[in-house]
């Protein structure tokens, strides 16, 4: 682990052209997120444009209260099955949903059959992605989230009101958000989303 670590920024100081390609081979699971964390979250900038498949639900708990750390685990077993059901209202399922997002600075969003289009801005040390639809069918709007890089995987992650107004206009029932609801304003800093594989 160390040696990759050593490596890999060894590469990112002496060779300013590191292609995201060749930056995906050397940087594998947990190797990802401790040079992320190494450089403000530079792995994530690099790593970002491609193409990345919906796998499942993502649930992120930032609070640092210790009662909320220890039931973490339950907490976001229980959070992204309810999500998952959530999803499949809205047609954001494994196999039908996917993010693309190019160097430009521009993204699509496909979910089944229909695209929807964009541009986004990343801010490395703070993680923070903003992402602006300019779609005219269904007003989307913008989402303001965080983008975490691991390995081949990535996680967008938004504040639970807004991506529950995102999933409503995507078509999911307003009524299976109820349980969700109640669970989210019951911890602080929780932060829902998914949880994407890199496919290009």
């Amino acid at each position: 682990m160390k040696k990759i670590v050593t490596l890999v920024l060894g590469l990112m100081l002496f060779s300013a052209t590191l292609s995201a390609q060749s930056f995906t081979d050397l940087l594998k699971g947990a190797a990802t997120t401790i040079v992320d964390n190494l450089t403000d979250g530079k792995a994530t900038e690099l790593l970002l444009p491609g193409t990345w498949a919906y796998t499942s639900p993502a649930v992120r708990l930032t609070s640092s209260d210790a009662l909320a750390e220890a039931l973490s685990s339950a907490t976001t077993a229980s959070m992204e099955t309810k999500l998952k059901r959530v999803y499949d209202y809205a047609g954001i399922k494994a196999g039908s949903c996917s993010f693309t997002f190019t160097a430009e600075d521009t993204f699509t969003m496909t979910v089944g059959k229909r695209s929807y289009t964009g541009t986004y801005t990343y801010d490395a040390p703070t993680h923070k992605l903003e992402m602006v639809f300019n779609t005219t069918l269904i007003k989307l709007g913008s989402m303001s989230g965080y983008a975490y890089i691991d390995g081949d995987n990535v996680d967008l992650v938004f504040d639970c009101s807004k991506l529950f107004d995102f999933v409503v206009k995507l078509g999911a029932k307003v009524s299976a958000l109820g349980s969700l609801t109640k669970i989210a304003e019951s911890y602080d800093g929780m932060m829902l989303g998914f949880s994407l594989s890199r496919t290009k």
